[in-house]
């Protein structure tokens, strides 16, 4: 892949799928050709590739907020 054909870095605040861990996060900062990305439930950072992420769908957010509140579900059992 050369320069030119690199995938376009994603804005600020999209909600993107990272392929590589199938999971959905929110764009949080684009740091030397890096994007950071977090939960849009909130959580710890990872790091992505530009080229392992594709805009998220309406069903990748819907499945996130599914494992959002199942996950607080959870927690509140304990």
């Amino acid at each position: 892949m050369t320069v030119h054909d690199q995938p376009p870095l994603p804005a600020v605040g999209a909600l993107m799928l990272d392929a590589r861990r199938d999971r959905v996060g929110e764009v949080m900062d684009v740091i030397c050709g890096r994007v950071l990305l977090r939960d849009p439930a909130g959580g710890r950072e990872w790091e992505a590739f530009p080229c392992d992420l594709t805009p998220a769908t309406a069903s990748d957010a819907l499945r996130a907020r599914v494992a959002d509140v199942n996950d607080q579900a959870a927690r509140s059992r304990l």
